[in-house]
C-alpha cells in the first residue's frame, strides 16, 4: 500500500476534490489543489482517466514553509535523505513548482539546488534527461486568486514533496477537442468537461455499466464514455445530432447505441437497467427541447431517470445566474429560471439527494453549475 498525493489542475479546485472523492472515496485535504490516499499499486490505474489530475507522488512528506534559511536547510536535507531510502535505480533528477499565491521571494530553484547536493553528495548521479526517480517539490501558497467558489480556505504556505509515480500517466485531451471533429457545432461540450461529469458520477465500489445521455449533442459524452470502455447509451430529438454523433464515434474508431428520441420519454427506450449514470449538458434555450419551458423536461428526465434505475447517479450541468459565483447561500441562486431552494425541493420529491452543487465560470457572466444527484435514501 502506497500513500500518494495528488495534484489537481488550477482550474477549478473544489471540483478536483471532488472529482478524487467519487473515484477513491474518502481523501485527506493537505491543500485545496493537493490530496493524499493509501492505493495499492494495481489501483493507480483508476486514476488515468480523471479530468482534472495533473500529477500522482508516491508522497514523502509536507510541512509549513520554513522561514529562516536554517530550516529550510534543515528541510532540505530531510526530502533529500527520504528520496534516498525509497530510490529505485541509480540516477535522478529534483522538479520543482510553485502553486497558489506566493511571494515573489521564494525560490524554487534553492530548493533544487539544495536537495540536489544532499542526494549527489551521497554518489546518486543527476540525469535530467531520463531520470529512473523524479524528486518532486510542491511550494503551495494560498488559495485567493481563486476564480470559482472554494468551501476550503488555505492562507498558509506549504511545502510537500515525493517521488513521481511511474506508472501513472495525465490524460490527454489533445486531438478530439469539438472544433477538430469532423461534427461541430458551438453547443458542444469540451472532452475535459465530459469526463469531468463522468468522473463525478462515480461512486466507490459502484461499477458504471451505462452512462445515459438523453441530450447528445455532438457526442461529447458519449465519446469520453466509450474512450474509458463504459457502455454509452445516447440519444437526441434532433436528427442532426443523432447523425452528427454517429459521425464523430465513427472518426475515432468507436461506436454505440444512438438514437432519435424524446427525452421525457426515455425509459420506454432503455427500460430498466443498473449500474446507470445519467450524465448530460441540458440543451437549455435550444429548439430541440420540445417543451416551451426547458425545466419541465429536465425535471421529466429525473424522473424517466428514476424508471430505468432507480440507484442510478446523475451527473449534470444547469444554467445559473453570474451570482452563484459569489453567493454564501445557494437558496437564492437562480437556476433554470427558478430559485434554487424550489428546485431543490421538486428534485427531492421525485427521489433525488443533491451531492453537490459548484457553480462553474463558462465565461464572463455565463456561468453553469454542475449537479450531482444520488438515490434518496
Amino acid at each position: 500500500m502506497l500513500t500518494v498525493a495528488m495534484v489537481g489542475m488550477g482550474w477549478h479546485s473544489w471540483l478536483f476534490r471532488e472529482e478524487m472523492k467519487a473515484l477513491l472515496g474518502d481523501i485527506s485535504i493537505l491543500h485545496p489543489r493537493i490530496v493524499s490516499y493509501d492505493i495499492g499499486r494495481e489501483e493507480i490505474s483508476k486514476l488515468s482517466g480523471a479530468a482534472l489530475l495533473d500529477e500522482v507522488l508516491i508522497l514523502g512528506g509536507h510541512s509549513m514553509f520554513p522561514e529562516s534559511p536554517e530550516l529550510q536547510n534543515s528541510l532540505c536535507r530531510t526530502i533529500g535523505e527520504w528520496a534516498i531510502q525509497n530510490f529505485e535505480g541509480d540516477d535522478f533528477a529534483v522538479r520543482t513548482r510553485k502553486i497558489g499565491e506566493l511571494p515573489d521571494t521564494i525560490s524554487s530553484r534553492s530548493f533544487e539546488d539544495r536537495v540536489g547536493r544532499v542526494v549527489s553528495s551521497n554518489g546518486i548521479r543527476v540525469n535530467l534527461e531520463s531520470p529512473s526517480n523524479e524528486i518532486v517539490i510542491i511550494i503551495a501558497g494560498s488559495n485567493d486568486g481563486d476564480t470559482h467558489p472554494e468551501p476550503f480556505e488555505f492562507g498558509e504556505t506549504m511545502v510537500v514533496w515525493g517521488l513521481r509515480v511511474k506508472d501513472w500517466s495525465k490524460e490527454s485531451f489533445s486531438g478530439r477537442s469539438p472544433t477538430e471533429r469532423p461534427y461541430f457545432k458551438p453547443i458542444s461540450l469540451e472532452p475535459r468537461q465530459a469526463r469531468l461529469l463522468i468522473s463525478l458520477s462515480r461512486v466507490p465500489d459502484r461499477e458504471i455499466k451505462a452512462v445515459v445521455d438523453p441530450f447528445c449533442g455532438t457526442g461529447g459524452i458519449a465519446i469520453e464514455a466509450v474512450l474509458q470502455d463504459i457502455r454509452a447509451l445516447a440519444s437526441d430529438l434532433d436528427s442532426r445530432m443523432v447523425e452528427g454523433t454517429k459521425e464523430n464515434l465513427k472518426w475515432l474508431g468507436k461506436e454505440c447505441v444512438v438514437k432519435k428520441w424524446d427525452a421525457s420519454d426515455l425509459s420506454a427506450l432503455w427500460g430498466e437497467r443498473e449500474g446507470c449514470s445519467f450524465v448530460f449538458d441540458p440543451p437549455y434555450g435550444r429548439s430541440s427541447w420540445r417543451s416551451a419551458d426547458s425545466l419541465d423536461i429536465f425535471l421529466s428526465v429525473l424522473k424517466e431517470a428514476k424508471k430505468i434505475d432507480a440507484e442510478g447517479v446523475v451527473s449534470t450541468m444547469l444554467p445559473a445566474g453570474p451570482e452563484a459565483l459569489n453567493s454564501g447561500n445557494n437558496d437564492d441562486i437562480i437556476v433554470m429560471g427558478k430559485k434554487w431552494s424550489e428546485l431543490l425541493s421538486i428534485i427531492q420529491e421525485i427521489g433525488w439527494n443533491v451531492h453537490l452543487f459548484c457553480p462553474v465560470r463558462v465565461h464572463r457572466s455565463l456561468v453553469r453549475a454542475i449537479v450531482v444527484c444520488h438515490p434518496a435514501d
